[in-house]
């Protein structure tokens, strides 16, 4: 999906439009006020207000589908902030998912090794091709999803094979010849599934996806299409990257914006905890916590991009976000006026 092919296929009538302009006069207003409170010249609504926090999943999915509408309200989105959003991140995006591996650039370095090419003294040659080859894997999928590519198991493998460019062509791309595992906490050893059944396994992977991608909720899907990649673990490494990839292209194909998976340690540990349910996912266990992981994190992009497009003043916004800002309504102060 572009990013810009949503629009509102019904303009604004005259009382609309003149309503969202004396609501955006009151935006502004209430953003004023919370400066002058801290004493900053930056502010954002607390859109947990109107959103509130829930582990309720049903009710989650529905908050996410009601934010996606207010985002979509401001479609197509101003052309220069999306460049400067998405560059930063992508950056963001690629550092996070970078270091959840355990690459050591930080995320300056990270920075300057994408947009300049150079190369940071003291620091692994693979650490460098791992951000290059990441930011080229966000690149593609992002056209991917704009020019509406199915996912399938083709994709899945040039994601990986970008993944891994560089690093090790002789598997970038293709499923694993060998069994894996991995130590975990407590020092036992988890084994993920053998080689031969691993063409069978991806199989029934796009077996489950074709059939419930129509009646599941977006990041609901997105959420079982990185743990259940994951947990097949079909490449010999790259594995945790391309699932992220993979979960991102999927909301990117629904309107949904990048989703960071946090890797400061606390952060990382809940992830890997949640999502180590290996063999009850494969067999159909609970994976509602590993989906309430993912929504949550869904709903702070949105919320993030939200408070960023609302602030758009450029005449080509001016009709712009109205379910947005009526939403938003209860918090807005009375215009003096």
């Amino acid at each position: 999906m572009n990013i810009n092919a949503i629009n509102n296929d019904n303009p604004l009538n005259k009382q609309k439009v003149n309503e969202l302009l004396v609501l955006k006069e009151r935006f502004n207003l209430s953003l004023l006020a919370i400066m002058e409170k801290t004493k900053r010249y930056t502010a954002n609504l607390d859109l947990l207000k109107i959103w509130p926090e829930t582990k309720n999943l049903p009710d989650l999915f529905n908050q996410l589908s009601e934010l996606k509408a207010c985002l979509d309200g401001f479609r197509p989105f101003n052309s220069s902030m999306v460049e400067a959003l998405n560059k930063q991140l992508d950056i963001k995006y690629t550092y996070e998912s970078n270091c959840i591996e355990g690459n050591s650039l930080t995320l300056n370095e990270t920075e300057q090794v994408i947009n300049t090419g150079l190369t940071i003294g003291g620091k692994p040659l693979v650490d460098h091709l791992e951000a290059i080859n990441h930011q080229e894997a966000i690149y593609y999928i992002r056209d991917l999803a704009t020019r509406d590519i199915e996912i399938s198991i083709r994709e899945i493998q040039n994601i990986h094979a970008l993944v891994l460019k560089g690093i090790d062509d002789q598997q970038a791309g293709r499923f694993r010849k060998h069994p894996v595992f991995v130590m975990q906490e407590d020092g036992s050893k988890h084994e993920f599934p053998q080689p031969f059944i691993l063409e069978k396994l991806m199989e029934d992977f796009m077996l489950f996806f074709n059939n419930n991608k129509t009646t599941m909720h977006p990041v609901e899907m997105a959420a079982h299409l990185h743990q259940k990649l994951v947990n097949i673990h079909p490449f010999i490494d790259g594995n945790g990257r391309t699932s992220r990839l993979l979960m991102n292209l999927y909301l990117f194909q629904n309107g949904y914006p990048v989703t960071v998976i946090d890797s400061e340690m606390s952060k990382r540990k809940e992830y890997y905890s949640i999502l180590s349910n290996y063999d009850g996912v494969l067999t159909g266990g609970d994976s509602q916590p590993f989906q309430l992981f993912v929504a949550q994190k869904t709903k702070e992009s949105l919320i993030e991009q939200l408070n960023f497009f609302a602030q758009d003043t450029s005449d080509e916004s001016s009709e712009k976000g109205y379910l947005f800002f009526k939403k938003v309504e209860p918090l807005l102060v009375q215009n003096k006026s």
